[in-house]
């Protein structure tokens, strides 16, 4: 079995899609943070932008630890 930070070109590639699909939706939710009037709201868009972008950041780290097989 080869080394668990190794991945094929394809898989790279999936990796890359799911980034740019998180990416877009933490950049939706940004936008219509100051669009919110109800609190409960806007405090639930809100944990889920910091929770984007630590979910960005862990995948982002991930990708970097990684080398092509």
């Amino acid at each position: 079995m080869g080394n668990p930070n190794e991945l094929t070109a394809h898989e790279m590639l999936e990796l890359h899609e799911i980034l740019r699909n998180e990416t877009l939706g933490l950049k939706k939710a940004e936008s219509i943070i100051s669009l919110v009037k109800d609190q409960e709201l806007a405090s639930f868009v809100q944990n889920s932008v910091a929770t984007r972008r630590q979910k960005l950041k862990e995948m982002q780290q991930y990708i970097f630890s990684t080398t092509l097989q």
